[in-house]
């Protein structure tokens, strides 16, 4: 059995408080630079020396931090001290990400290193039953891991999202207002936490990849989606009401949308659209992107200019939201990118061509290659947990 831990921090009353805060606070300064001496730590947080001695022992006593004997860290003035860093042998998160055609989903433990992952094709089907379904699969796949204590699901989803309430809406799924946090929660027994699948993406990349040190940095998404994700501050940028889009930002292109018009970035570079065009030109005989990627790799001249004008296109998006928003960092993620490692010089040729703001070093591909969206969908869950240690484990 699944080891059940208290409910997510939106259940409990009060979550917060100077003790909270400083129990994050160093927290957070050992997921960032542990291991640490308590010393040290105090410096790092300007917490006294008590406060941080009494909130690593009650970090510890929650399993989310433990002393490393033997383990170097900077000089300290005084006698040698036991340094501490997170256990990432006890806690762990699990993701469900529900693609278009693929859904993802996997277990990180708390520095974000994805312990095991599986996929499945997205079922077919009325909403809630497809989501018990998917339920029913991460529940077996859970059973495998009751050496761990899971603090919950984190359920990551392309379309509209309404985490408040726990609903979703899915365009290209045909979902409207579907009720996905309960669903899964009477399913599994787990708490659930619901996001966008590109504001998870961002979020995994401020928590364990390059834009948690970056002033402020654009997460640039695309597969059969597209999306972005604006941080600043190593806060991610959450506007009122529904997400924003770039779905229908216009890149130039001849491939008409659904939406009347021509030339919208969606359209022209998701892998549907892609491997449609490729089927239509007699490139490949049924619509799989891989076929198309290894007719490229053997020489099919038509092949290569596709995958070609599709990173030319993403690069002109990335050029023309690079100069909306002017970020210090910009990450790139989903598999039309890690997936097409060959095209990445096309996309920063046409990137540099199309940012009229100076300096072109500043766009890198996210760490996380073909994992990324069980990470994301992982990661919500352990950003709450970072925030509120005490209130998610019931300290």
């Amino acid at each position: 059995m699944v080891k059940k831990l208290p409910a997510a921090v939106r259940d409990i009353p009060g979550a917060g408080g100077v003790r909270e805060s400083n129990a994050a606070a160093v927290l957070g300064a050992i997921r960032t630079d542990g291991p640490l001496s308590r010393a040290a730590i105090a410096r790092l947080t300007s917490l006294s020396m008590p406060t941080v001695s009494r909130q690593v022992s009650a970090l510890a006593e929650l399993e989310l931090l433990r002393e490393v004997p033997g383990v170097s860290v900077t000089r300290e003035v005084g006698r040698p001290t036991v340094p501490v860093d997170l256990n990432d042998e006890v806690i762990a998160a699990c993701g469900v990400h529900i693609g278009i055609t693929t859904t993802t989903y996997g277990l990180t433990n708390l520095r974000g290193r994805l312990l095991d992952s599986e996929r499945m094709p997205t079922p077919a089907g009325e909403p809630q039953e497809v989501l018990q379904r998917i339920a029913l699969e991460v529940g077996a796949f859970l059973r495998n891991w009751t050496d761990r204590k899971i603090i919950g699901i984190g359920l990551a989803v392309g379309g509209q999202v309404d985490a408040e309430r726990g609903l979703l809406q899915h365009e290209p799924l045909g979902w409207r207002g579907v009720p996905a946090r309960a669903v899964l929660e009477e399913v599994t027994g787990l708490p659930v936490h619901l996001d966008g699948h590109v504001p998870a993406m961002a979020t995994a990349e401020l928590l364990f990849g390059a834009a948690g040190r970056a002033q402020s940095s654009l997460y640039f998404y695309a597969r059969e989606m597209v999306g972005v994700a604006l941080s600043v501050d190593g806060v991610l940028h959450r506007g009122p009401g529904l997400s924003g889009s770039i779905a229908h930002l216009p890149i130039g292109s001849s491939v008409p949308c659904s939406c009347g018009r021509t030339g919208c970035l969606e359209a022209t570079v998701a892998e549907r659209s892609v491997v449609e065009q490729a089927q239509r030109a007699g490139v490949i005989d049924k619509p799989d992107i891989r076929l198309l990627r290894a007719a490229a790799e053997a020489g099919d001249a038509a092949a290569d200019r596709i995958l070609v004008e599709r990173a030319r296109a993403l690069g002109r998006a990335v050029g023309i939201v690079r100069d909306v928003v002017n970020p210090e960092l910009v990450v790139l993620g989903g598999q039309a990118i890690t997936d097409a490692p060959d095209y990445l010089g096309e996309l920063l040729d046409a990137f540099a061509g199309t940012t009229a703001l100076p300096g072109t070093d500043l766009v890198e591909v996210t760490r996380f290659g073909p994992d990324v969206q069980a990470m994301a969908a992982c990661t919500g869950l352990l950003t709450q947990l970072y925030d509120h240690p005490l209130s998610i484990l019931g300290a």
